[in-house]
């Protein structure tokens, strides 16, 4: 059975892998080994003896990347460094996380692995910046995926049932981006889809895998709000209107060319996520 040295711990991807990998599995955790320390990195993958590594830590606060260039080019590229140096001498395979935010969204269709890269804010160009780390190694792999949830960490999908639920009853709509459009990816699909694709041989390079078809922010959130059956108005409102610090792509949809697994729409990621979430609640 393979071994599997996860980062990244606590978080929603790393949580999805946690339930689907089999084999002996590592779990690190920012709070016991932070991937910005390359020597205790180092020791603690050499000490373990990994076949993969699977790499999900990362800062992912796309406006907060902007006040805090420094934290978010810390942890997306000399962290991600940090883990591509701890496996030099191994025989490990890294898998690394990407977005969708690599693109600028002027595209009119989904984006493929050969389509240039423009990022338009400091969160995709430090994840650009990641890939190239991992793509430099041998055993190299880059995932890119876009617009992740699940029932655990925080994503788009828990905090809109949240606001759903305090605003029911009330008068008070929830106020949604609609120029905005994507794939979302619900983290279990993507964990058993990166299995199955290591499992089958996947090849070092640069892969796309995300929900199957695409919406905006607004369409997500009224499909939320309908399988919770709130009695919440959806309003849409445009990225002006919502004055976010971060410049995101209008469009930025994700296909593959390439041979991976097809994941489920995403609106059956969405299902299964709030059917987990309402028990919670």
């Amino acid at each position: 059975m393979p071994r599997w040295f996860v980062t990244g711990a606590g978080g929603q991807l790393a949580t999805a892998f946690a339930r689907t990998l089999e084999g002996d599995v590592f779990l690190s955790r920012e709070e016991t080994l932070d991937i910005r320390d390359a020597d205790a990195l180092r020791t603690a993958v050499h000490s373990y003896g990994p076949d993969y590594v699977v790499h999900c830590a990362a800062y992912t606060d796309v406006d907060g990347a902007e006040a805090d260039p420094a934290t978010a080019e810390a942890v997306n590229v000399l962290g991600t460094r940090n883990v591509v140096n701890a496996v030099r001498g191994t025989h490990a395979t890294v898998v690394y996380f990407s977005t969708d935010y690599v693109f600028d969204g002027a595209k009119s269709e989904p984006y493929v692995e050969t389509d240039p890269t423009r990022p338009l804010n400091t969160y995709g160009r430090t994840k650009l910046a990641g890939e190239r780390e991992v793509l430099a190694w041998v055993h190299g792999i880059v995932v890119r995926t876009a617009w992740l949830f699940s029932e655990t960490g925080h994503n788009f999908v828990k905090t809109i049932l949240a606001a759903a639920r305090q605003r029911a009853g009330s008068r008070e709509p929830l106020r949604v981006v609609d120029d905005q459009v994507g794939s979302p990816t619900y983290a279990g699909h993507l964990a058993a889809a990166v299995d199955e694709a290591l499992r089958g041989g996947l090849r070092p390079g640069l892969y796309h895998l995300a929900g199957s078809g695409y919406c905006s922010w607004f369409e997500l959130a009224r499909e939320v709000v309908q399988l919770a059956g709130l009695e919440v108005d959806v309003e849409p409102i445009s990225t002006a209107e919502a004055g976010r610090r971060a410049v995101r792509p209008a469009f930025s949809a994700l296909a593959s060319e390439r041979p991976v697994p097809r994941l489920p729409h995403w609106a059956e990621g969405c299902a299964e996520a709030v059917d987990r979430l309402i028990p919670l609640g």
